[in-house]
């Protein structure tokens, strides 16, 4: 492996076992009046042989919004695949989110396609990127109401083809789009969160930060390959985002 291969964080430790599973554990829960986001800790590195750690950063904030990835990529300054500084890099304070989402979405796809061109002849690398995705959530108060979007960004190979595919696909919920009485949520895909959530629809109701980790310590429960603790909880109303829970070397 070369140095980027070494060095490439992946938050999906069996990416190149089952595609359609994210590694990663969130979940990121509106309601009229405010939003609570979770998320695991768990992440691999390749470093010639994988290595597990429980002490990821996964809630950053950016500019008057925040974010929250699953998938792979890379966390050091500077590198093509670090996603919180691609979203900084395209986003300026005061964008709706909407435009932040939609800026952010094309140039995660110029970095993937570029970052893929120069690794084309890494056949061990190449073929791990190109089974993979990246799912970003974008969340926080538009037009004083509380919002939230998420990009998904899939590669897929192509038969006959040395180019892979790279498309995004998009979920919104904007400042109008929540039902009064349901509150709206947004997660990585999980059997287990939907099982959790289906069976505490009072809990969902209720007590958001109790159900968001509660819905987060579930999928780690379910998927402990996957996904582990610390769990941090944040939540964003109007008087602005207080952290519940946060790893101490987290921003």
């Amino acid at each position: 492996m070369n140095a980027l291969t070494l060095s490439l964080l992946f938050l999906i430790p069996q990416i190149f076992l089952i595609r359609s599973s994210l590694a990663t554990t969130i979940a990121v829960l509106k309601t009229q009046s405010e939003i609570v986001a979770g998320a695991d800790s768990m992440g691999l590195f390749l470093t010639g042989k994988k290595r597990i750690s429980y002490g990821f950063c996964k809630i950053h904030e950016i500019h008057d919004f925040f974010i929250a990835t699953a998938g792979f990529y890379d966390t050091r300054a500077g590198q093509r695949l670090n996603i919180t500084e691609i979203v900084r890099n395209v986003t300026k304070r005061g964008d709706p989110l909407a435009v932040a989402l939609n800026r952010s979405s094309d140039a995660i796809v110029s970095a993937l396609s570029q970052f893929l061109s120069e690794t084309r002849t890494d056949d061990a690398l190449y073929n791990l990127l190109v089974r993979g995705n990246i799912m970003t959530f974008f969340f926080g108060f538009e037009d004083g109401k509380p919002a939230v979007y998420m990009n998904r960004t899939v590669i897929t190979p192509r038969e006959q083809s040395s180019t892979p595919s790279i498309e995004s696909t998009q979920e919104k919920c904007g400042p109008l789009c929540i039902p009064p009485d349901n509150p709206y949520l947004m997660h990585t895909p999980s059997q287990a969160i939907d099982d959790f959530r289906s069976k505490n629809p009072g809990l969902l109701r209720d007590d958001p930060v109790a159900f968001v980790r509660s819905l987060i310590f579930s999928d780690i429960a379910a998927n402990k390959n996957r996904s582990g603790p610390p769990v941090d909880i944040l939540r964003l109303d109007q008087s602005g985002p207080t952290w519940i829970d946060k790893k101490p070397n987290c921003p």
